[in-house]
């Protein structure tokens, strides 16, 4: 009768202890803030096993290191120490099992913590452990003036720690995505605002009112540009190298109904006909060596929108045909395809050829140049439009304090009167690389004079004739020295380094330039391996 009347104790405990630990663990359940969290689970567990003080450590996500969250009481000086709790934490992190300590005075297993006893007693620390690793501790503490935690109380630490754990980890982890979607959300937005300021941007920057003109030859030019913009027909651009041919081209792209489109640069100064065949109309896989794959070419790409074929007079006579097809009746044929694709594709296109001199020369098509000129724009050469220097000085200088990040950059009037009387034979790029060039030589200075710009600036008289053109001082060979070195310098910067291009202009031999450039000393600044 006595063993059943204890049986029937053991299990009124059992479902009591049932019952604390259902209706504990249903509150922490209903938490997702991990400090709340943290929180009502030492309360909870302090009022379960009757304990004065209660600490939890986390684990470091970076290593081992333990890190107290929360304290029951942090101002009372009898809670648990922290030199002791980092003791407590230490041991079980090791041994990975509960610890139950009935009289810190006495335990043999951490000698050390008598040398640190306050006032309390008995101690049990619980880790907190999920899929095998342990996340954190819970120590709990008695005072000496109550009895050593029972084994019924060490049963329920034991196992709401373990379902609290679990509980702890997964609100854990929706913090950090919580915070991760927070973070992505932000970069979100900065993308979309970054590109709704680089659409901005590119708008603003093709608009024909912010190309830099006050000189009437650019203004007749701009004009003419707006005009051809809301058309459809074809315009060709023509024009010295470094004149500004693509930037034209892109605002006529930019304020036409096409705007929305691709815009779609191709220079046809390509060395092998098939190879710019290739890249304009594209090719089938197996159509040539080396064509593994099928691939779209750039009047595919372009579809609905605008081509720009830059140097369109150096397109070989073959290629001119295809283009001409493209131009006529919208058709594209790929390499090694015997079908036909459609597209529907404006064509601009700019030369710093004379084509009606090419087409007595047989190396330009009559028809296709009839079919590329329905509108005209001629851009004049820098010389001619000396008073947009200036402006242009101020527009490379700004876009140079960013670059550099000074502010403080300038120029001085004696330099801005060699930059307005040089004859510039590379145009806009060969200014602009000047302006640059100068920048970055006159240094914390920040000022630049007439000695930060290159010797063919320097070595120029402001001192003129009538003609306003320049007077050299000095022997005549020194002077076409001078200017001959400063041709090639300003040619090779023009055709970044090509030598076969350089030559071309030039109206030299590729040995003949070569040669010229060993007199002059240049041949360090392009290396051969660019003319190719």
């Amino acid at each position: 009768m006595a063993s059943e009347s204890h049986d029937i104790e053991r299990l009124r405990e059992a479902l009591n202890e049932l019952r604390l630990i259902n209706n504990l663990l249903a509150k922490v359940g209903q938490v997702r803030e991990v400090n709340h969290i943290m929180s009502l689970i030492l309360h909870e567990l302090m009022r379960a096993s009757d304990s004065d003080h209660g600490v939890i450590s986390l684990v470091s996500r970076m290593g081992d290191e333990m890190s107290t969250v929360v304290r029951s009481d942090d101002s009372d000086s009898s809670a648990i120490p922290h030199p002791m709790q980092d003791m407590l934490a230490g041991w079980v992190l090791t041994n990975k099992t509960l610890l139950v300590i009935d009289d810190l005075a006495t335990d043999a297993r951490l000698p050390g913590l008598r040398s640190r006893i306050s006032a309390l007693k008995s101690i049990l620390c619980a880790p907190l452990t999920v899929k095998g690793e342990i996340i954190g501790v819970i120590t709990l503490g008695r005072s000496s003036a109550k009895p050593k935690y029972g084994e019924s109380q060490t049963r329920v630490v034991g196992i709401v720690a373990t379902q609290a754990a679990q509980l702890l980890a997964n609100a854990r982890l929706c913090e950090e995505l919580a915070r991760k979607n927070e973070l992505l959300e932000t970069a979100r937005r900065q993308l979309h605002d970054e590109n709704l300021r680089l659409k901005s941007e590119a708008t603003t920057a093709t608009g024909f009112e912010n190309i830099i003109a006050r000189s009437a030859a650019m203004k007749q030019v701009l004009v003419l540009a707006s005009k051809f913009a809301a058309n459809d027909s074809a315009v060709l651009i023509t024009g010295e190298t470094g004149v500004g041919k693509e930037l034209i081209a892109r605002a006529i792209h930019s304020n036409s109904p096409r705007r929305a489109k691709p815009f779609v640069i191709k220079n046809c100064g390509i060395k092998t006909e098939s190879l710019l065949e290739s890249e304009l109309f594209g090719h089938v896989k197996g159509a040539f060596t080396g064509a593994d794959r099928e691939k779209a070419g750039l009047f595919k790409e372009a579809d609905g929108g605008t081509i720009f074929l830059d140097e369109i007079g150096d397109a070989p006579v073959a290629t001119q045909a295809a283009i001409l097809r493209v131009i006529q009746g919208g058709e594209v044929r790929p390499i090694g395809s015997s079908k036909t694709e459609t597209v529907n594709v404006r064509v601009l296109s700019a030369t710093n050829k004379d084509l009606t001199a090419e087409i007595k020369n047989g190396t330009f098509r009559e028809d296709l140049y009839y079919r590329l000129n329905t509108f005209a724009i001629h851009l004049p050469p820098l010389r001619e439009r000396t008073e947009d220097i200036p402006l242009l000085a101020h527009h490379f200088l700004q876009k140079l304090k960013m670059k550099l990040n000074n502010q403080e950059l300038t120029i001085t009037p004696a330099s801005m009167e060699l930059l307005i009387r040089y004859p510039w034979p590379g145009n806009i790029r060969q200014f602009e690389h000047e302006l640059e060039r100068a920048a970055v030589v006159c240094g914390t200075d920040s000022r630049i004079d007439p000695e930060d710009l290159s010797t063919e600036l320097r070595g120029l008289s402001l001192n003129h004739e009538g003609d306003g053109q320049f007077v050299e001082r000095g022997p005549l060979r020194d002077a076409i020295e001078k200017l001959e070195r400063g041709m090639i310098s300003a040619s090779l910067a023009e055709q970044n380094g090509n030598l076969v291009r350089t030559a071309e202009a030039l109206g030299l031999t590729r040995k003949g330039l070569k040669d010229k450039m060993t007199r002059y000393g240049l041949r360090d600044l392009h290396h051969d391996d660019q003319s190719g």
